[in-house]
């Protein structure tokens, strides 16, 4: 809560604290907060507002008080239009337009800000929804090939290949960084147009409401000198009805112009939506990229895997083989009867051969 606020809420309180004082009547008190609200501090007033502020009757109190309010300011409010040629049906028809017209402006302007405020924050959670979407995917596909760079330097003769493809997808991601970046950057130039957007049309219509209400308490400030005054009424009554005139002119092109700023406003909300359409399809289709080339690199994940399992069976298979020349050997050296001695030599030769045939070359692992 800001120090105006705070400031607005204890003047309401120490006024009310006067008014209580001034009017004990329960309906009198309910009257006069409703004019303090309205006149003095530019406050709508409600019946749960009032409620909350005096506390005192029934909720009915404050209903019918505020009506009654109403009903006198509209009673108040049709003598600025008085004429003395004008029939008094007439008189009441013009004020009540004129009340219906300025509700009806007031209430569309609130309606169109909200909507313009809603949309522009939906706009803002989607983009950081998928950039969010963006930046796990992209740590999550960085943490995969790291992975799979360590498992690939353990085999030896698939490592050149392995590593230009990883070359590869390492250049397709800092390509769709740099696509995503892009992205991203027009994402947030789009939501500062429309903040700019926004706040100029929330100017605009904060001067229009301030000249409103100024225009309000001078045809007050008339109808309190015309009530004291009744001869100079008619005098009185004819510069008001053309000062109503021309700032119902002024009113109605302000309206216009309004009008025209929120229907381009409209049309550039459009077309960021547009925007941001084309950009969400292009980071679903960055990431079914990303998606293959993660299937490229779980593939290379199990080449590798097979060729270390096919290393690790090599290997085994050459400690076996070396194992049975070395029991050959032994068996060799040891004392043999003549017999043996000319047999012998001619087994361990002939599985020697075998093995020379059989085994496959063992690569030394760098």
């Amino acid at each position: 809560m800001s120090k105006e606020d705070l400031l607005d809420e204890n003047a309401v309180a120490v006024g009310i604290a006067e008014l209580r004082e001034r009017f004990p009547r329960t309906q009198d008190l309910y009257r006069e907060v409703c004019v303090l609200l309205f006149f003095r501090h530019g406050v709508t007033p409600t019946a749960n507002k009032l409620y909350q502020l005096v506390r005192k009757g029934s909720m009915s109190a404050p209903t019918e008080a505020l009506n009654q309010f109403w009903k006198t300011l509209r009673e108040r409010s049709r003598v600025t239009i008085e004429h003395a040629d004008l029939p008094e049906e007439l008189q009441a028809a013009a004020g009540e337009m004129v009340a219906a017209l300025w509700k009806s402006a007031q209430r569309r302007s609130w309606d169109a800000l909200a909507e313009l405020q809603a949309e522009s924050a939906v706009a803002a959670d989607v983009a950081k929804a998928a950039e969010a979407q963006a930046r796990t995917e992209q740590t999550a596909t960085l943490a995969e090939l790291e992975e799979a760079q360590v498992k690939l330097r353990a085999n030896a003769e698939l490592i050149d290949q392995l590593r230009q493809e990883l070359a590869a997808v390492v250049a397709t991601n800092a390509s769709m960084e740099a696509r995503l970046g892009d992205l991203r950057r027009q994402v947030d130039e789009a939501l500062l147009r429309a903040d700019q957007q926004n706040t100029a049309h929330l100017t605009e219509r904060e001067r229009l409401a301030e000249r409103t209400r100024l225009a309000e308490q001078r045809f007050t400030d008339m109808e309190k000198r015309a009530l004291l005054d009744m001869d100079r009424e008619r005098t009185v009554s004819a510069k008001l009805q053309k000062a109503l005139e021309e700032e119902r002119a002024l009113h109605a092109q302000k309206q216009d112009r309004l009008h025209a700023e929120q229907a381009a406003a409209q049309e550039a909300i459009g077309q960021l939506h547009g925007q941001l359409y084309a950009a969400q399809a292009t980071v679903t289709t960055l990431t079914q990229e990303r998606e293959h080339a993660r299937e490229e690199a779980q593939a290379l994940r199990t080449q590798l895997e097979t060729a270390i399992r096919t290393a690790a069976s090599e290997s085994a298979r050459v400690e076996q083989l070396n194992y049975e020349i070395d029991r050959l050997r032994n068996r060799e050296d040891k004392p043999r009867t003549p017999a043996s001695r000319t047999a012998k030599p001619a087994q361990i030769t002939k599985f020697r051969r075998k093995t020379r045939l059989t085994l496959p070359p063992v690569r030394r692992q760098k």
